[in-house]
């Protein structure tokens, strides 16, 4: 008969089993961006003009299809009529000044590009010194889900910029001339959330992308599990170290490049790499067994690379109108990511060391959780190559 498993074996694949259920319900729950629209609201001298987009699978949420509950329509065509009578009842921003509502002049329903949906909105210029645009569309998608918001004004300089969520749905732009004009000075921006404080500053822009990037990464599975996979066969710090290391210098240079607009790629090609770079170390590490791979930096770096152009995809489209105004949001969204990055690195890091050396380790649960490694990533594999 073949030898009793150890206590820590069996505790071990009751953790797996639970792990996988976890991992395999993330890879469907989270197998797309968070933050999939945007705004741009331009200020001028006759008109205040909103221009929204949301991707597909947000607008069909608008008009009750849940978010990841159903693949696109083969004729997208179909739903602009229906979005139309959304935005026009006000489902998509509600604007106000001084409280009272403004009707749109005119509102556009559009397709655009990579799966896009596209809202234009006219409005009279307001008498009054401040106007509040309401981001009705957020109760309708997952509390997680984050919308940029600029507002530009003449030349596209940007007067006021902030990221809007489910709980803090809201932008207040008020003019110190009185009317909103293009000329106006920044203010910074008001939310739902800072409204509600009797008491200290609105969050800067070094504040609000600090979180985002700390909310991108931890939200980020795909990500984590990619790193994860890689530390999951080491057995030395500065192996682990190494990786770390190559991670955050790669997908901070395609950051930086991406968001600058120096180099991109589409999100199509970008996702499905993501997910293909996890299954890779995956089944790596199944291959491996107990060696611990050589030269993995390179790989690292290679697929640190086209993270990193995924998490560009978040700062992309926010609005900014030169290089300079990207650096301090961009600063901050990566030192965001990084610090997330290195708290989950941690944990992880400090509950497989004492385990690294064991036999037992090595033999059943390192290839046991390479296996559940892999399998995410062919799930997210799967969803994004059928939605791309």
């Amino acid at each position: 008969m073949p030898p009793t498993p150890p206590l820590f074996l069996s505790r071990f694949r009751l953790a797996l089993a639970v792990w996988l259920a976890v991992v395999l319900g993330a890879a469907g729950a989270w197998a797309h961006n968070p933050m999939a629209s945007w705004a741009v609201a331009r200020l001028t001298p006759d008109s205040i003009e909103l221009d929204v987009e949301l991707s597909l699978e947000a607008a069909m949420a608008l008009l009750g299809t849940p978010m990841g509950t159903a693949p696109a329509p083969a004729d997208a065509t179909s739903l602009l009529g229906p979005l139309k009578k959304e935005a026009d009842a006000g489902g998509v921003y509600r604007v106000r000044a001084a409280g009272r509502p403004l009707a749109a002049t005119s509102t556009i329903v559009e397709l655009r590009e990579e799966d896009g949906v596209g809202f234009k909105f006219r409005y009279r210029p307001a008498a009054e010194s401040a106007v509040l645009f309401d981001a009705a569309f957020l109760a309708q998608l997952k509390p997680e889900h984050r919308s940029a918001f600029t507002v530009l004004g003449s030349g596209e300089t940007v007067l006021q910029s902030t990221v809007l969520a489910q709980a803090s749905p809201t932008i207040e732009y008020k003019s110190p001339s009185g009317a909103p004009g293009p000329n106006d000075t920044p203010t910074q921006p008001a939310t739902a959330e800072t409204e509600v404080r009797d008491a200290g500053e609105p969050p800067s822009h070094f504040q609000i992308f600090l979180k985002l990037g700390i909310e991108h990464i931890l939200l980020g599975y795909d990500h984590l599990l990619f790193l994860g996979g890689l530390l999951l066969a080491c057995r030395r710090l500065k192996t682990m170290a190494a990786i770390i290391t190559c991670f955050t210098v790669a997908h901070s240079i395609t950051l930086a490049l991406a968001a600058l607009d120096v180099a991109t790629l589409p999100s199509r090609i970008v996702e499905p790499l993501i997910a293909a770079s996890i299954v890779f170390v995956g089944v790596e590490n199944i291959l491996r067994r107990n060696e611990e791979p050589k030269g993995r930096w390179v790989l690292t770096f290679v697929f640190g690379l086209v993270h990193g152009f995924g998490f560009a995809s978040v700062l992309r489209e926010i609005g900014f109108g030169t290089a300079g105004e990207v650096i301090v949001p961009l600063f901050a969204f990566n030192l965001g990511v990084e610090l997330g990055q290195l708290a989950v690195m941690l944990v992880a890091v400090a509950f497989l060391w004492p385990f690294r050396e064991r036999p037992a380790f090595a033999r059943y649960a390192r290839p046991a959780l390479s296996v559940i490694v892999a399998a995410a990533g062919a799930v997210w594999l799967t969803q994004r190559l059928l939605h791309a």
